[in-house]
């Protein structure tokens, strides 16, 4: 694991950039972006957030389901400083398309951009607001109220979402685990050909060039496999090896990522994670229950990205939690 780069909160620096970004849909974006923030709000970081995905708001919408759960049970729960980016006015397209001519004409002058990267349909058809996105995040880095901006992005290589990835100091691309979904990062044609990175891929490498050359900042890219088999498979093998190839292209590192749990679709409707002292209000969870298992896993997750210190992850609950699981296996085996 990479050294992880953490502000101290009251520090003179920037806030550090997490995107979570992948050109598919389905591959629990919005629940892992979720999970990072709770993380960071625990660890005591001040966190802003941002959903980019105007369409879909799946973010804001788990952010307001908290929002209501802590008014009905009057229970504090960790919230980050939230800024939906809202449908653009018709008269603020002529400020959009001036933006994002801007961004590109600084990409070309390094030789890094293509129109083609940056344009799926032109930028006055994208709905997502540029202006109102770059005013937020300006006014967000002089405040230096925030040590984290986490940005959920939409599924599809859009404008606002490159630009995004663009702005990452860590990017998390979550995928299920599986040849179908890999199509994201590897264009999949015959499997007697060596596996190449896909448009999307190539992409998001050159704006993380572009980023690097303007401001001299390099980004952690972690592509993180979710939905894997307990048991290895030939899938699973497969998945690999071909990863494998195309990291070295791409130059992403890789982490194993969720299960498949059904608790984290039931907590989305109450706002809640995995991470959130639920045995207080419902009793103590059962060593071996869903909720510890998956609250394990997303701990261990965090910590391979890297962008929380462990000693500033402590909890308590599931460290009593653990020695109840370590001593249940011990009076088995005895």
């Amino acid at each position: 694991m990479r050294a992880s780069i953490v502000p101290s909160c009251g520090a003179e620096l920037l806030p550090h950039v997490v995107v979570i970004g992948n050109q598919k849909g389905g591959s629990g974006k919005s629940t892992f972006a979720m999970h990072i923030i709770v993380a960071l709000l625990k660890a005591g970081k001040r966190v802003a957030s941002f959903d980019l995905d105007q369409h879909q708001l799946t973010l804001t919408r788990y952010l307001g389901n908290r929002r209501e759960w802590v008014r009905e049970h009057e229970f504090k729960l960790d919230l980050p400083d939230h800024y939906p980016v809202t449908e653009e006015r018709p008269d603020h397209r002529r400020d959009y398309d001036a933006d994002l001519k801007q961004f590109i004409s600084k990409l070309k002058k390094i030789g890094r951009a293509h129109n083609r990267d940056f344009s799926n349909g032109g930028a006055s058809g994208h709905g997502a607001d540029l202006r109102q996105f770059i005013s937020q995040l300006k006014k967000i880095e002089r405040a230096r109220q925030h040590d984290f901006i986490v940005i959920d992005t939409p599924g599809g290589v859009q404008h606002l979402s490159l630009i995004a990835h663009g702005m990452a100091d860590t990017l998390i691309t979550p995928i299920n685990d599986s040849l179908v979904d890999l199509d994201v990062l590897v264009a999949i044609e015959r499997s007697d050909l060596e596996p190449q990175p896909s448009v999307y891929g190539k992409a998001v490498r050159r704006a993380l060039e572009a980023r690097r050359k303007v401001s001299g900042r390099t980004t952690d890219w972690i592509v993180v496999r979710n939905r894997m088999e307990l048991v290895e498979s030939n899938n699973q093998r497969q998945v690999s090896r071909v990863l494998e190839v195309v990291r070295r292209t791409l130059d992403f590192r890789i982490a194993r990522g969720l299960v498949e749990r059904p608790v984290y679709r039931e907590f989305f409707a109450a706002g809640l994670t995995v991470l959130d002292p639920v045995e207080k209000l419902n009793g103590a969870a059962e060593p071996g229950s869903p909720s510890l298992l998956a609250r394990l896993e997303v701990e261990n997750l965090v910590r391979e990205v890297g962008i929380i210190e462990d000693h500033e992850f402590e909890d308590e609950a599931l460290q009593e939690l653990e020695a109840e699981m370590a001593e249940g296996n011990g009076h088995k085996q005895g």
